[in-house]
């Protein structure tokens, strides 16, 4: 009785896993379909691009569904005045940092990865100009970019996406 109670387990999850088809699907963070006239455009963040092609202001990537990039700021800065632009994002070999407040004289930067562990560390002493971070040696994933006000203590945090 056994034996034959288990042959009917084995042969149902043979063919269940025979019956099971793979259907093409995607885990994105985030994605959206909108309307205008005769254009349509659909979008889901995470996928890799195939060929794109350019004419004029439109840009058409075929292939995959191509997703909108933008800096994500985690935190805002406690003051008005700590302002940082940090590009391009998604990056490939570099990432530039520029404050625009001149009274600010020094800069930490600090770069984590996803699991919380600190990548990179630097005091920069002249933010008025613009200071190049390289990650081309770190792996293709995302990363937190914080960058703190040494005079001031003011804080700024990033979503920075590596490619």
């Amino acid at each position: 009785m056994k034996k034959l109670l288990l042959l009917s387990v084995v042969c149902f999850v043979v063919v269940s896993a025979n019956g099971q088809s793979i259907s093409s699907s995607v885990v994105a963070s985030a994605g959206g379909y909108s309307e205008a006239g005769e254009i349509s455009l659909s979008w889901t963040l995470g996928e890799l691009a195939v060929e794109t092609f350019t004419a004029s202001e439109l840009i058409l990537t075929q292939g995959f569904q191509q997703g909108y990039y933008e800096i994500t700021g985690i935190d805002d800065p406690l003051n008005a005045d700590f302002k940082v632009k940090v590009f391009p994002n998604p990056a490939v070999e570099f990432i530039y940092i520029q404050v625009e407040n001149q009274d600010i004289q020094k800069i930490k930067i600090e770069l984590y990865n996803m699991e919380g562990k600190l990548v990179h560390n630097e005091i920069y002493e002249n933010p008025a100009i613009s200071y190049e971070l390289d990650i081309s040696k770190h792996s293709s994933t995302q990363y937190i970019l914080k960058i703190t006000d040494l005079s001031g203590g003011l804080m700024q945090t990033y979503k920075i996406i590596k490619r």
